[in-house]
């Protein structure tokens, strides 16, 4: 069977995951990894490739790749929670919070290796950064599917474009 059949025969079934449930259904899937090649799309719009490769009422799973020496904006997941699942290469998780006139101000940054999940908790601000030599893979599912993602910009980024 092919990844993608798996993917959708796997998730089909879920009903308002939690966490646990979407690792639990990540993880019966590791050993289809070797081919997500054929799910990888480049990056066109985006800083990165995002494929979204299941999407139902209850979640949405979606083949992220993030080329070397780039990183998606900083955001949320909105309603969503999500479980990830790194298949290829290395990321930079920076967890971040608002100050009080809502810009993001870094607060940690966590080493995310191939092979290892990471979470995204409802309200969750972030950004995943790839600044090594190599692409990194991942595969992502949120529950309820992504819809009201919000995008944050530095306070740096903001007075470049005023001045």
């Amino acid at each position: 069977m092919k990844l993608l059949q798996a993917i959708e025969q796997t998730f089909c079934r879920l009903q308002e995951p939690s966490h646990e449930q979407m690792k639990s259904a990540i993880h019966a899937l590791k050993e289809r990894f070797s081919t997500i090649k054929d799910l990888i799309t480049e990056p066109t719009q985006l800083p990165y490739g995002r494929n979204v490769v299941f999407s139902s009422k209850e979640l949405e799973v979606i083949v992220i790749h993030i080329p070397a020496n780039q990183a998606t904006a900083i955001h949320n997941h909105g309603l969503s929670i999500g479980t990830a699942y790194l298949v290829e290469g290395s990321l930079v998780n920076t967890m971040f919070t608002l100050d009080p006139a809502g810009y993001p101000i870094p607060q940690q940054d966590h080493f995310i290796q191939a092979g290892q999940f990471f979470l995204a908790p409802a309200g969750q601000i972030h950004q995943l950064n790839n600044p090594f030599h190599e692409r990194a893979i991942s595969l992502h599912v949120y529950t309820p599917p992504l819809r009201s993602v919000n995008r944050y910009l530095p306070y740096s980024d903001i007075l470049d474009y005023v001045i």
